[in-house]
């Protein structure tokens, strides 16, 4: 069928077919971008849902670092309780010696101006003279034999002494390489590390320089910490000087090395 140009039917059907395909091009256009908005809205849900997650953890590894740190401050309580009760041991036994040692010897120098007395006083009774003499001699014997067995028990006591000053000595090397590796305590080091050239790099990395022997005795040192205390213990560095001084054989250089590292100079023997 075909239309004139002047037919008024065919005019408003080229009027309607134009504005039905103005009109699909809309909800085409209005199509695409709700499908863009949908995409953008899920892609919004997406990141948001991750934060919430990533906040999640973060809360839950806050409240694992509270409990640690509650748990760390309670041994280091024990740690300081015992090392004050160490202390308080340890200045006991001196000062019983020290008086044991200062009464003794006052008693033997009473005892021989005593007998430089009666000496003196009784030339003209020489027998009584003799037997007291006798017997203030056989007294100053026994004296002595008393100075003699209080001077072996501080030799024993300071033998006792040096192997727990060698082990408060690897037990401050191990604090100063924790702490120099930002660690919470030694057990960390032992878990990330091992007594290998691994540690021994990382603590040169951080400016902290040990022979390999040295590190091997603070990894390590189980013939020397069986012969301390496993509790941490605090000793003047002369103390401790005492302690690597009378270690021996090859371990001594490796001594000398950790108390270099630990006070800042060598273990030698003061005269």
């Amino acid at each position: 069928m075909v239309f004139s140009a002047s037919d008024p039917a065919q005019t408003r059907l080229a009027i309607s077919l134009e504005e039905n395909r103005t009109l699909k091009g809309r909800l085409e256009a209005n199509e695409n971008t709700a499908n863009a908005n949908t995409i953008q809205y899920h892609h919004r849900m997406s990141l948001i849902d991750q934060q919430l997650k990533d906040a999640l953890a973060l809360s839950r590894q806050a409240i694992a670092n509270v409990s640690r740190t509650a748990r760390l401050e309670e041994r280091l309580l024990v740690l300081e309780e015992d090392c004050a009760e160490s202390r308080s041991t340890v200045a006991s036994l001196k000062l019983e010696i020290k008086t044991l040692k200062e009464s003794h010897k006052s008693e033997v120098e009473d005892l021989t101006e005593r007998l430089e007395r009666e000496k003196v006083g009784r030339a003209a009774d020489s027998e009584p003279l003799l037997v007291r003499i006798h017997e203030l001699e056989e007294k100053v014997k026994e004296n002595n034999k008393m100075m003699k067995d209080n001077s072996d028990r501080l030799t024993h006591l300071t033998l006792m002494l040096q192997p727990l000053w060698r082990c408060m000595l690897l037990d401050a090397a191990r604090k100063k390489i924790y702490e120099a590796l930002q660690k919470c305590d030694w057990k960390e080091v032992r878990a990330e590390y091992s007594p290998d050239g691994q540690l021994l790099r990382q603590l040169r990395a951080k400016d902290v320089h040990l022979t390999r022997r040295a590190l091997e005795l603070i990894w390590d040192g189980k013939t020397f910490r069986a012969a301390g205390n496993d509790a941490a213990h605090d000793a003047p560095a002369a103390e401790v000087r005492l302690g690597v001084t009378s270690v021996g054989g090859s371990n001594r250089e490796a001594f000398d090395d950790i108390y270099i590292f630990v006070y800042g100079s060598a273990a030698e023997i003061e005269e």
